[in-house]
Parts: C-alpha cells; structure tokens; sequence
C-alpha cells in the first residue's frame, strides 16, 4: 500500500490539505467546473495534489509563480523555497524534490552557496529519505555531497555484486513488478541511477559476476540468444565440481524453469538433461523445494522455502508466466502457510493471481487472507479483489473492475475493510487502486465516475463530463509511470511552465516528440524554459556537448565536486576528461591557456597519477598539460 501524503508542518493548510488554489487549478476550474466557485477551486487543488503527489503539485505551482514575479534579471527561485516541500520518506514523493532543485538552480543566474545545499541534503536523510539523498547527492552542485550518502540505486547494487541480504530484497522488489511500472524513483546523473525494465537487472547481473546468484534462475531463457550469451555462463557453472550457495539457488530455480517448459521447448531439452545429471550439487534443502514444486511431495515445511518464497513467486508468475500454473503453485503454499508480510512487493501481478485463485478456492483465499492482518497491504489486495471481474479469451485473460459494481457497494466495502473515513480518504484509496491494480482503460475511467459520485455527493461540486477523461489522464501521468503523457490539450493548453517542466524532468529532457517551447506564449517564460533545458540537458548527458571547451568544464566540476556512486566511475570520467583534451588537442590548447583551468587538470591528474600511467606516457599530452614526468619520483616512460 503506498504512503500516505503527510501534512506538511512548515505550510499553513485548509481543512482539504492544500493551502491555496495556484494557476494549475484555476486552468482545470475553468475545464472542469460546471459553477464556478472558491470551493470548487480549492477542491481541484485537492485532486491534483492527491493525484499527481503533494511535492509534485508544490513544484508545479510555484515554479509558475516564482517566474511570473520575475522581473527578467538577478534570482528568480529564493534560498526558501524548499521549505515548502514535504519530505516522507516515500520515494514517490520525496525523488522528485532533487530534481525540483536542479530546475531551480537552473532558473537562477548562479547557484546557492554549498552550505546551502548540504543543509537541504542533511534534511532529507534525517527524513530517512535515502533514495532522494542519492539523487540530491547525484545532481546537485556542491562538493562531496555523496561521502554522506550510504544508499545507492539497484542497479549499482548489481554493479557492484557480493549481495547483502538488503540489496538482495531490493532487488526482489523490483523483480515482483510489472515490467513497465510503476518506478519508484527518478534518475539520477550517472547511467546506472536509473532502472528502466527489471529484467535487465539479471542480464547484467549475469554479465558482470557470472551465474553466481539465485537472482540469475529467474532469467527467461526464451527472450535471449542461447549461443552467444547465457550458454557459456551456464556450462561454466555445469562444468565445475560443486557449486557456490548462490549458484545452487539460481540451479535450483533454473531447473524448476526448465520443467515447466519441459513439454512446451524441445529447444533446451539438452540443458535441462545435462542439468539434472548435475543435480547431486544441490543441498537436501533444494532437492525438497524441487520435490515439492514437482508434487512428488504434498507438504514442505513453510521455513524451507521462506528464504526462497519471493523468487519462486517471481518465477512462476513472471518468467514462466502461465496463469494456472502460477495459481495451482500459490495455492500450495497458501496451505503450507505463506505469509504476505514475507513477500517484498504486492502490486498487480500478485493481485491477478490471487483473483485467479480465488474464482476457483475462494473460502480457502479469504480464510487465508483474513489471517494476514498484521500486513496492511491487504487492505488494498480486498478492496482490489472485490472490484474485480475476470474475463478469458482464448489464450490469455484480462481482470478489470466489475462492470454493474455502484458507488454505494464499493463506499460500504471500503468502510467494511477501513472504518468510518472522511470522503477525501476513500478518494485517495481509489486513487491508488487506480494506479496500482487497474491502470488501463475503462477500469480507469470507472474509478474517475466513482470520485465524480463521490464530490457531487460530499462536496456538493458538479464538474462537466470533461473531468472524468481529464482525471484519468492525470492519475495515469503521476512520476512511477513517467513513460507516459497525455499530448492532447488536456496538459499542453494550460500554457502552464511549471507543468511543462514537471514533464521535462519525467521524460529526462530528451524528448523529442513533444516540444513544450511550441506551447509557451510568453518571451519571459521561454527564455527560462530555454535557458533551464539547456543547462540540464549538458549537465544529464555531457556527451553530446560539441564544443570542447564546455565538455572540458563540465567534466572538471563534476571530478572536483566528487559525488561519484563509486570511485571507478569517477576514474572513468577523468579518462573521458584526458581523452577530450588527446582528441581536440587544438581546441583544447586554446581553452587551456587560462591558468586556473590549466591547474584544475593538472592536479587531477598528478593526484590519480598511479592509475593513469598508461596515458601518460604520450608525450604531446604531458607537455600540453605542462606535466613533469618526474613529479611523485616517477618516471613516466
């Protein structure tokens, strides 16, 4: 179940949560509202806050209001403004406030003073906002930002191997969604900040250590090239006289794979026999959980396979992907005594297959369920499960929300499972199933006419037939589903900056579909617009800098500030650094000439010398940089 928005304790609000309507609301009050009013406008604040998250709305709002008051030269945004912001530890809220801070910066002739910087990052990590520390860390222009930061994203956590048991649930985590979404954080400034399909953790995983983890059994032998990738990894492991604890999960959960495709793929039948001539290497424990999966045995006892329960739910559910298959399994270890507190993710894919299963078992689901309720998600999975029709077509099935289903039966529900709750609470639950469980098509649009029912009814607002459309665009737009946006005149009329640039940082700067400038009719706003793209564009993706000069200061800020996720990929940077000033030898010679930068790259250099010796043994680049091959008593041949 996601976080609840907290009430911001630095900003006075209404008895709604919100402390005053901006332009944003004000465009859709006009959209939306059949009588306009001051209630109904303070109401649509509401919405938008409850939809696209109270940070999100917070940037929004504000960054229009800071450029309107602008007078067209010196500071636009003030030290202050991220006092507004609340901070909950939710990295749904919370990722977007690093990047609300680059535009800021960005807005401004110059950035705030480091001490600035370092007191906003020491806020969000006493928040314990670990991931927005990271990405604060990652954009921010302020120097060893990072050395406070012990957190890094997923994917560097792959980078790095030799899993802890946090890095391994984190990963798992991932692993449970679905593969577009939702995603939980944004991107940082370095390649691996950024996750854009789960699957891909496995394949570098793999890559980079071998097939030396129980994650590498969930890779899907049927979406990659047998010959040229997965093969050697695997006959390295068959080939070894024993095998590593983690090699013998991944085996474990390879073979289970392999014999549920076994009638199906005549393709890796040659594997899966050389694989069970391997099987002696596996521990009793693993050859119990293959028995048990393969109904040789009727019952397990539920701590053999708790370590495992995560990364069989991923395998059966995702990577072998049948929907009997995966219900058949759950129902086995429903009886064997799975706990949901167990499992790290619960979002669509787990309520299917719980729906599945209950068409099919339903006392047995909801006494199983009923006995979770130590775990508050579960609240979410009945309500979810409630809405919930299943319709089959020949090959596949689609679960959507129950066509007939009123508005009286689904508030009755949610106060059988939640209490007595204000009308904008049963909002915000309704809000989230949207977003997690039917996040597509009419289910979308149905859950928008149960909202409309709901404030026509409590706050006695009548909107046009427009909003139901509009709101469902707005609840499917929030940041975890940042791959989307609606280019239709819904978002792009509102002639609205700071939603222009909310969009930006979702769509990383880099599309090339829609043009927000085409949309700005103000010479003011478009200069910052301008001003701000570019900025961040070079500061996000250095490499498609042409001109030399610029890519060279770049890279110097970055190696002097220091906020490296690890010291290779620092190392990394400042052969790119050494490699532009090799191949731009002119251009380099000319932006050289100025003794502070001349300096900067020199001492880089000298104090990484011992890695770099290799590249300093062209001649034209130590007298370039006016280097004594002596320095360090060393002599560079």
């Amino acid at each position: 179940m996601l976080k609840s928005l907290q009430v911001s304790t630095r900003a006075t609000t209404n008895e709604l949560g919100f402390n005053k309507p901006g332009a944003l609301a004000q465009y859709f009050a006009k959209r939306w509202l059949i009588e306009p009013s001051a209630k109904g406008e303070e109401i649509i604040a509401w919405l938008l806050e409850a939809a696209l998250g109270r940070n999100a709305l917070y940037f929004i709002e504000r960054t229009k209001e800071y450029v309107d008051k602008w007078g067209g030269s010196g500071e636009i945004v003030p030290e202050n403004a991220f006092d507004g912001f609340v901070i909950t530890g939710d990295p749904i809220e919370d990722t977007l406030i690093p990047h609300a801070v680059l535009v800021w910066t960005c807005m401004n002739d110059r950035p705030w003073g480091e001490e600035v910087y370092h007191r906003w990052l020491d806020e969000l990590l006493a928040a314990g906002s670990a991931e927005a520390a990271y990405l604060a860390a990652s954009l921010w222009p302020a120097h060893d930002l990072m050395a406070k930061v012990t957190y890094r994203p997923v994917r560097w956590l792959v980078y790095r191997g030799q899993l802890d048991a946090e890095a391994e649930r984190l990963i798992l985590r991932e692993l449970l969604k679905e593969e577009y979404g939702p995603r939980t954080s944004l991107y940082g400034s370095f390649e691996y900040d950024d996750l854009l399909f789960p699957s891909q953790l496995l394949t570098e995983y793999i890559e980079r250590h071998g097939f030396t983890h129980p994650i590498c059994g969930l890779i899907d032998l049927r979406d990659f090239d047998w010959d040229n990738f997965l093969k050697k990894y695997i006959q390295e492991v068959l080939a070894a006289p024993s095998w590593s604890e983690g090699t013998k999960g991944a085996m474990m959960l390879l073979y289970l794979f392999l014999k549920a495709l076994n009638k199906s793929s005549a393709r890796f039948r040659e594997l899966l026999n050389t694989l069970e001539q391997n099987l002696f290497k596996l521990d009793e424990k693993h050859i119990n959980i293959i028995n048990f999966h393969m109904d040789k045995t009727e019952n397990i006892d539920y701590n053999l396979i708790k370590d495992y329960i995560n990364y069989l739910i991923i395998l059966y559910n995702k990577t072998i992907n049948k929907s009997s298959f995966s219900t058949k399994i759950f129902s086995k270890y429903i009886s064997v005594g799975l706990k949901t507190k167990d499992i790290y993710y619960i979002g669509k894919y787990l309520n299917d297959i719980i729906f599945g299963l209950m068409l099919k078992e339903r006392e047995k689901v909801e006494s199983w369920l009923e006995k979770q309720e130590d775990d508050l998600r579960i609240k979410d999975i009945f309500l979810a499960t409630y809405m919930t029709k299943r319709i089959d077509y020949l090959y596949f099935y689609t679960i959507s929300i129950l066509k007939e289903l009123k508005n009286e039966q689904i508030e009755k529900k949610i106060e059988d499972i939640h209490g007595k709750i204000k009308y904008t609470e049963k909002i915000k639950l309704l809000i989230d199933q949207a977003r997690i469980y039917f996040n597509k098509g009419d289910s979308l649009y149905k859950i928008c006419r149960f909202i409309n029912n709901i404030l026509k009814r409590e706050g006695r607002i009548n909107f046009g037939d427009i909003f139901i459309k509009d709101y469902a665009k707005i609840i499917h737009s929030w940041h975890p589903n940042r791959g989307y946006f609606s280019k239709k005149d819904v978002f792009l009329d509102s002639n609205h900056l700071g939603l222009y640039l909310y969009y930006e940082i979702l769509m990383g700067w880099g599309n090339t579909m829609i043009d927000f400038a085409d949309h700005i009719n103000k010479e003011k706003e478009l200069k910052v617009h301008s001003k701000i793209k570019k900025k961040i564009i070079e500061n996000l993706y250095g490499f498609i800098i042409s001109d030399t000069g610029t890519k060279i200061n770049l890279y110097l800020n970055k190696i002097e500030n220091n906020n490296f996720p690890c010291e290779e990929i620092k190392y990394e940077l400042i052969i790119k650094l050494i490699n532009i000033i090799e191949n731009n030898y002119n251009n380099s010679l000319e932006y050289l000439k100025d003794e502070k930068i001349m300096i900067k790259v020199r001492e880089i250099i000298m104090s990484n010398i011992y890695s770099l010796m290799e590249k300093l043994r062209d001649s034209i680049l130590i007298g370039l940089l006016g280097i004594d091959n002596k320095q360090k008593n060393m002599i560079i041949y």
